[in-house]
């Protein structure tokens, strides 16, 4: 089993940024990437805004990025002497965009103006990666109109209120890793213990946590997303593989193409799965009965990490070579 800190390293310290920066590429294939105006930076996570808008977290240069569907950037330098790392970001059900702060422990808010608007400390600190900190990771907006978080260090799953209040849920195998909350059709929010290698289902009305044993050892569950025929999925980072948990707890993997090291998932308007191959510098397509098709990226080295379904109905997605990209899902056919 993967230790904590082992975690951490694959966490934060996989990246090299690619050489040769060019405006825009992708004229012979469905992708398009846009350029980030910072040198260095290094785009985790995305999502559409209220404002229909792309909202990306930079991690390294600690901005939060808007990019409209045209291409359009704007960056907004997150305020705060500790804040270190940002990792996530979710649209709140309040129109504002929320995000995760590991280094300072905390969950920020930002208005589709750029206006920061709020921080709120999480209860939980953590000393296993050195820091006092329950390291915050995935985010995302719940039915219940609150936002979620799960607390990689802190070995909780996480809800704070749009006035703030926050509540946790401890997750019951000690150091799992928990990843990102996802929520399913009957309002159950599941989850990837990426270090127990387990997937994890939140019960928000009682607090109690199911955990389901995935097949393949070691394969670091990482993303989750819901799928349009009422699954989760979930992207296996060491296995190289793609998983699928149905709601009463039947897993099924399928296999991707060697080093491809997935970390994004998305279920895509198209009814197919969409997921980032790091390893491998493309984007996979999988249909619901497992066939793939992968998508190079122009960018060499592009390590594509987080991605989302655009207001425009195609594929964006955080490159950490400093771009952000897009994938046309009509011109990627069928």
């Amino acid at each position: 089993m993967f230790s904590f800190i082992r975690l951490i390293g694959l966490l934060v310290v996989c990246s090299y940024l690619a050489s040769g920066l060019t405006p825009t590429s992708g004229a012979d294939g469905p992708i398009t990437e846009f350029v980030l105006p910072t040198e260095g930076s290094w785009p985790q996570a995305i999502v559409t805004g209220p404002d229909k808008n792309l909202w990306v977290v930079e991690s390294r240069k600690r901005k939060v990025i808007r990019i409209t569907p045209k291409g359009e950037i704007t960056e907004f330098a997150v305020p705060g002497e500790k804040v270190l790392l940002l990792q996530s970001i979710t649209t709140g059900a309040d129109g504002n965009l929320w995000f995760t702060s590991p280094s300072d422990n905390t969950i920020r808010r930002i208005s589709p103006k750029g206006e920061f608007n709020g921080e709120f400390k999480i209860p939980t600190k953590s000393n296993k990666i050195g820091h006092d900190t329950s390291f915050p990771r995935g985010i995302t907006t719940g039915p219940d109109g609150n936002v979620w978080f799960a607390e990689l260090a802190g070995n909780k799953i996480g809800r704070i209120t749009p006035k703030g209040e926050i509540t946790e849920f401890p997750v019951p195998t000690a150091d799992s890793g928990p990843y990102i909350p996802v929520f399913d059709k009957d309002g159950k929010v599941w989850f990837c213990e990426s270090t127990a290698n387990k997937i994890g289902r939140l019960d928000p009305s009682t607090g109690k946590v199911e955990e389901y044993l995935l097949p393949t050892a070691r394969s670091l569950p990482r993303d989750m997303t819901l799928g349009p025929d009422g699954n989760l999925w979930f992207s296996e980072n060491q296995a190289d593989k793609l998983g699928r948990i149905t709601p009463k707890g039947e897993i099924t993997e399928f296999p991707l193409p060697k080093g491809s090291r997935p970390v994004g998932i998305a279920g895509g308007p198209d009814g197919n799965i969409w997921f980032s191959g790091f390893g491998t510098s493309k984007i996979g397509r999988m249909t619901l009965d497992g066939k793939v098709t992968m998508f190079d990226i122009p960018t060499a080295k592009a390590q594509p990490f987080g991605m989302t379904v655009g207001p425009d109905g195609n594929i964006w997605f955080a490159e950490q070579a400093q771009r952000i990209g897009r994938l046309d899902v009509k011109a990627a056919g069928k």
